[in-house]
């Protein structure tokens, strides 16, 4: 996918050079459909991150911490983008709260996939009923790590000279708040049919937030400072992102679509389709760790558990992550709690089958040696030659009624049984993939 670097301007000046859309800029109002590209990145709820991933994360934190203030790529330097040292940038009480953060969260995540690549800014849901049971993530604050050591999430240092405070601290508040700040969040998702009116209705309950945190969180130019800031404002950009593909045909006004995100080089316009950015957000989540032949076996390959899906969601896809190409078409049948399920399985009345992937398969390859390598790319930026017509790329299965039939079931497995174009079973279709997910939107 092509990458366009963020433009320069005076007032760019701050932005870093190392900062580039994974996609292209959206020029046209008609040019903010989903897509379906194979580069794309997903955050994750905190707390259904894995082990190595919060190490990765905690990892990464720790070698922006280690940077010179004055490297643009540094946490400091990002940090103070927000607020101090002046000048302040951040849209607050303005219609352009919510585009505004979606690019500043990206100039942090592309600096911490810099430094441990793979590396995503997860959210923070607190709208979810644990933390209206506990608060904070545990992840944000622990003392120290598993391994003992201080752990990076829970505080950092502010090091600009004439700072009123030489590193965050936090003041929380009741845990009752959480509970009132459901209801405002999920109308605002469905009632508002303006951006503006969107917009507006999401930044009290996140106004609320940075308040219940307390300490730096609860002042403006000392916000950003706090870890936990990215994690609560990648929650409000998975809200924002919700709203927009429950209301795919309404965009801002002109003078909105237009406005340049100071000092990032962008406009509204670049940065609405997160998807051409290069991410997306999982709601559940699971990662199969079997063997590829196992993957089309006789046991269900995985479990996801259904607790943080919004009863809102309008649509619901299983997404086979990084899927090799087959060389042979073949079907694969997705069953939901049905860990007997075999090619012989009806399919029609029955509320276990949620749908069907069809691969179109590539045939033998026709080139010399190489030439269907799947990592087969461009060997810098000029090269315009396209990658290889076999490399990775995602499928979706539209599993919506499947789930909702589920009832207040908590828990689902899925049983994928692979069948030829006749319906026959087949044991090793000759495909792979990395993991499935279940996305909600």
């Amino acid at each position: 996918m092509a990458k366009i670097l963020a433009k320069f301007t005076p007032e760019a000046a701050r932005f870093p050079s190392t900062f580039l859309f994974a996609g292209t800029p959206i020029s046209a109002r008609t040019a903010t459909g989903r897509l379906r590209a194979s580069t794309i990145s997903y955050r994750k709820n905190i707390r259904n991150l894995t082990d190595d991933e919060l190490a990765a994360l905690r990892e990464a934190f720790t070698r922006l911490y280690e940077m010179r203030a004055s490297d643009d790529r540094s946490y400091q330097y990002i940090a103070g983008v927000h607020g101090f040292p002046t000048p302040v940038y951040c849209a607050h009480g303005d219609p352009l709260f919510t585009v505004w953060h979606r690019p500043y969260m990206l100039m942090l995540e592309k600096s911490l996939q810099e430094q441990v690549p793979g590396v995503t800014i997860p959210y923070w849901d607190w709208t979810s009923e644990i933390t209206q049971q506990e608060g904070m993530p545990r992840a944000y604050t622990d003392e120290t790590d598993p391994s003992g050591n201080p752990n990076p999430l829970l505080k950092a240092n502010i090091e600009f000279p004439g700072s009123q405070f030489t590193e965050t601290f936090r003041d929380p508040g009741p845990l009752s708040t959480f509970r009132r700040l459901v209801g405002p969040v999920r109308r605002a998702q469905r009632v508002n049919s303006t951006y503006t009116s969107y917009s507006t209705a999401l930044e009290n309950p996140h106004n609320a937030i940075h308040g219940w945190v307390g300490g730096v969180m609860g002042i403006v130019s000392y916000a950003a400072y706090d870890p936990i800031f990215w994690a609560h404002h990648c929650n409000i950009d998975r809200l924002f992102a919700e709203w927009q593909a429950a209301h795919p045909n309404i965009t801002p006004n002109d003078m909105i679509w237009t406005a340049q995100l100071t000092p990032f080089g962008v406009t509204t316009a670049d940065i609405w389709d997160i998807r051409r950015l290069g991410y997306d957000y999982l709601t559940a989540e699971a990662q199969p760790i079997v063997p590829a032949d196992e993957k089309f076996g006789d046991s269900p390959i995985v479990g996801f558990a259904l607790g943080a899906i919004e009863p809102e969601f309008e649509k619901a896809e299983l997404e086979f992550q990084n899927l090799m190409h087959p060389r042979s078409s073949f079907e694969v049948r997705v069953f939901f709690n049905q860990p007997d399920a075999n090619a012989s399985t009806p399919m029609e009345g029955n509320d276990n089958y949620a749908g069907s992937l069809f691969l179109f398969g590539h045939g033998e390859c026709q080139g010399e040696e190489g030439h269907c390598a799947p990592d087969r790319g461009p060997i810098d930026e000029f090269d315009i030659r396209r990658p290889s017509h076999v490399q990775p790329f995602s499928a979706y299965v539209d599993v919506t009624e499947a789930i909702r039939s589920l009832g207040g079931s908590l828990e689902v497995t899925v049983k994928l049984v692979a069948v030829d174009t006749k319906g026959n079973p087949i044991t090793n279709p000759g495909t792979d993939f990395d993991a499935i997910a279940l996305i909600t939107t």
